[in-house]
């Protein structure tokens, strides 16, 4: 086995070679124009589903947010430090991209996380803590699901878990207002590294549907929402899980 550092510079240096050697015209214009992208995907830091690489996007096309679990913290104001939320907010507010992606994926260890809390964590200081925020999904998934096999109830809460992110997005004021004013559409997608297929959120049906039946995101009629419209409502957890439960 080759070293794993060595093997990232010589893919330094083939990347090198196309963008700065050969065809330099893209980094020339990013470096003179600034980036940007027209989109936002908060991924899972998981080392099998780079956003950049699973959509073969070019340097500029994306700002990408990725933690464990792809998860989007609730919007707080307090005083901390918030790293997820400070780039999703230079995303929308200083480059006003277009789209929003949250992306989860099968196989998720931090969705496993969250389904195994309460017992040991392997040591583990900040993870229980971290995945807590997709704690409503966890507990739809009880109330709505408890008695599927196992591997189904993994696959629901990683899709459920997704929900919980985008729904913890319209609580951003000026993302919900973006989103009733038809600035920005956000989308959930998920990435079955099993198959290779990706599905997205369909509002339709309620579930997510493989990404060639062009599913359709809420939110993108002509028309604003109107001043009661709950948007956030949209992306319940227990509501997903009610219209994508097997049975």
């Amino acid at each position: 086995m080759s070293d794993p550092l060595q093997r990232l510079i010589r893919g330094f240096e083939s990347f090198r070679a196309a963008h700065f050697e050969g065809d330099s015209d893209l980094y020339r214009r990013l470096a003179e124009e600034g980036q940007a992208p027209k989109v936002l995907i908060v991924g899972c830091s998981d080392s099998r589903v780079d956003p950049a690489i699973v959509t073969q996007a070019d340097p500029g096309d994306l700002f990408i947010v990725r933690n464990v679990a792809a998860l989007v913290p609730p919007y707080e104001v307090d005083g901390r430090i918030k790293g997820t939320s400070s780039a999703i907010e230079f995303a929308v507010r200083g480059l006003k991209v277009q789209h929003v992606i949250v992306m989860g994926h099968a196989q998720c260890g931090g969705v496993r996380a969250l389904a195994n809390a309460g017992q040991p964590d392997a040591g583990y200081e900040f993870l229980s803590d971290w995945v807590r925020i997709a704690n409503p999904a966890l507990a739809a998934l009880n109330k709505v699901c408890p008695d599927l096999p196992p591997a189904e109830q993994r696959r629901m809460l990683e899709e459920a878990t997704v929900m919980v992110s985008l729904g913890n997005l319209m609580g951003f004021p000026w993302i919900m207002e973006r989103v009733r004013q038809r600035q920005l559409v956000l989308h959930g997608w998920y990435f079955d590294l099993v198959s290779g297929r990706l599905l997205a959120h369909d509002r339709r049906s309620g579930r997510f549907l493989p990404i060639e039946d062009e599913p359709i995101p809420h939110c993108v009629e002509k028309a604003p929402c109107p001043p009661a419209c709950d948007c956030q409502e949209h992306f319940l957890p227990e509501a997903f899980l009610r219209a994508s439960r097997p049975f």
